[in-house]
């Protein structure tokens, strides 16, 4: 699997309706779009950021979508954003899905000296730990060997997330809506 995401610095006079007409509109083409496993539509009204988290089934359907007429769309009304990817270590979904409306993206740099079958066993039991919070939607950990970061992204219902987050970067995001394709896998 592969996580992907593009962030669209948005003007500050930019009119946040029209994200929310964007997303209103479009969501129902990505719902049972081939290899898409999860896609939320994530908004920072605060920071101006508009950025739809992705996750796919392999490279094979996130090249296409990157290749296709769904990305040129918004290549049309926002320019060509800069795509950050990484290669999915753990992921799950949980009941607690459907009432999600708020995720957390945490970045950290994995240290050159990090074994990292130590650094995916530690995650896999951080990974086992989190589905077993109250209120979470989806948890996924991914690896950036490009940059060397590890990616944590998760996603939960009203007011459920936890405050104590321990990453170098954490971002807040509001979930406009959240995709429920149908996997092919």
């Amino acid at each position: 699997m592969i996580a992907m995401q593009y962030t669209i610095r948005l003007a500050r006079d930019f009119n946040v309706e029209r994200i929310h007409d964007r997303v209103n509109s479009r969501h129902c083409l990505f719902d049972d779009l081939a290899g898409l496993v999860h896609k939320s539509f994530l908004f920072n009204e605060e920071e101006g950021l508009y950025a739809p988290f992705y996750v796919w089934e392999g490279n094979g359907p996130a090249r296409d979508f990157l290749t296709g007429p769904l990305f040129e769309g918004l290549v049309e009304n926002f320019g060509r954003p800069r795509v950050r990817c990484w290669n999915v270590l753990e992921f799950a979904q949980s009941a607690a899905l459907a009432m999600v409306e708020t995720a957390i993206k945490e970045v950290e740099p994995v240290a050159a000296e990090t074994r990292l079958t130590e650094l995916k066993s530690r995650e896999r039991s951080h990974h086992k730990a989190m589905l077993a919070k109250p209120g979470l939607g989806c948890h996924l950990v991914g690896l950036d060997a490009d940059r060397w970061e590890l990616m944590r992204y998760s996603t939960w219902a009203a007011g459920m997330q936890p405050a104590d987050w321990d990453a170098d970067l954490v971002e807040h995001y509001d979930v406009l809506h959240l995709c429920r394709p149908v996997v092919s896998a």
